[in-house]
């Protein structure tokens, strides 16, 4: 089945976390006009960030002033809510003072070490933050850890941070470090008997193995009945997108990919999407899903061609290891894979790259 990121339970919170990579992380947007829905909801996001920072800062003064045992408690709620914000670097300092003495609980010392994390990563300093996760990992093993992290944080958060340290690593092309991040949190996930979160990172270090390899061989239809083929660009470089209607950030997406290829189309880039809707929600007949995909390439203009992934030998998702959305795969005109999950911020870095541009 694909998903989206985003766990239901934990929507808003992920969401605003999520948002930082298309905004400079944990910079702020100055205050805008609220003349569009845009303007509104970036207003409001401000706001509630801003909330959310004044929140925290009661809640630590709180446990600064409070005994251990009652201060366990308010660290725990100070961290799963920094961690649910996405606000890792302002929880840091906090974290850091939490790691320097003896933390109060093991649950205290688990999330403060994902906050440090977290922010590391946060700011760019990958090296410092693989290096805080071993360290973290390493300590981790005098305790029972998997149960450990299971009684910090549920199964959704721990995916939503997995993704959201995914995406900082592979958006800054730091592939290496996420390769022995992730296979480091898989050996030490083993034993924690959670079939979701070991799907995840097999997937994800499946796909950071296809870095600089030649790219899967796909087919399809695409929404009108035409076979489309990897074969069928060769010598030319290919963003192929992974999609489906019932995904809202394809929709921004789809905005800013079609000014970008209007651009790079001329330069030779291709983009083709894949869309998702056959596998969501269980597999459904390819042929009740058309009519709901083309309509929607209509309505949104799109110009480049659109196959439906079809279950089996035309599984082209299967085949990239693509199990969540957005994702995308960037493939250079030797046909191997150049970049994954490509976004706005890095777009044209990455096809310059490919297309032989200068930076």
């Amino acid at each position: 089945m694909i998903h989206s990121r985003l766990a239901p339970a934990h929507r808003l919170a992920v969401t605003l976390a999520l948002l930082a990579p298309t905004v400079g992380w944990s910079q702020e947007p100055a205050p805008t006009e609220t003349d569009s829905i845009e303007a509104i909801n970036a207003d409001f996001n401000r706001k509630y960030r801003a909330l959310e920072r004044e929140r925290l800062e009661q809640l630590a003064a709180l446990a600064g002033r409070s005994d251990p045992k009652e201060a366990a408690p308010i660290y725990e709620t100070y961290f799963r809510d920094a961690l649910g914000a996405g606000l890792y670097q302002e929880a840091e300092p906090v974290a850091e003072r939490i790691l320097s003495q003896q933390p109060p609980t093991a649950v205290v010392r688990y999330l403060a070490e994902v906050i440090n994390i977290m922010a590391e990563a946060d700011r760019g300093d990958f090296e410092k933050s693989l290096e805080s996760l071993l360290r973290a990992i390493e300590a981790g093993k005098e305790a029972d850890e998997a149960e450990l992290a299971r009684v910090a944080l549920p199964v959704a958060a721990r995916l939503s941070l997995l993704d959201a340290y995914y995406q900082r690593l592979v958006q800054a092309g730091a592939y290496e470090i996420a390769r022995k991040a992730f296979g480091t949190v898989k050996e030490s996930a083993q034993e924690g008997n959670e079939p979701a979160i070991l799907d995840y990172l097999s997937n994800r270090i499946q796909q950071l193995d296809m870095i600089g390899r030649p790219a899967p061989s796909f087919q399809g239809k695409d929404v009108d009945g035409r076979l489309v083929r990897l074969e069928d660009f060769e010598g030319k470089p290919i963003l192929l997108v992974f999609w489906a209607t019932w995904y809202r950030p394809n929709a921004e997406q789809v905005a800013w990919m079609k000014e970008a290829y209007n651009e790079y189309r001329q330069k030779g880039l291709q983009i083709v999407g894949v869309n998702l809707d056959a596998l969501a929600s269980g597999s459904q007949p390819v042929e009740q899903v058309i009519p709901e995909v083309r309509r929607y390439v209509l309505d949104y203009n799109i110009s480049w061609p659109n196959l439906i992934n079809s279950p089996g030998e035309g599984d082209i998702a299967q085949a990239y290891a693509v199990s969540e959305i957005p994702a995308n795969a960037l493939i250079d005109s030797e046909g191997r894979i150049s970049a994954l999950d490509v976004n706005q911020a890095n777009f044209v870095e990455e096809v310059e790259k490919v297309l032989g541009e200068p930076k």
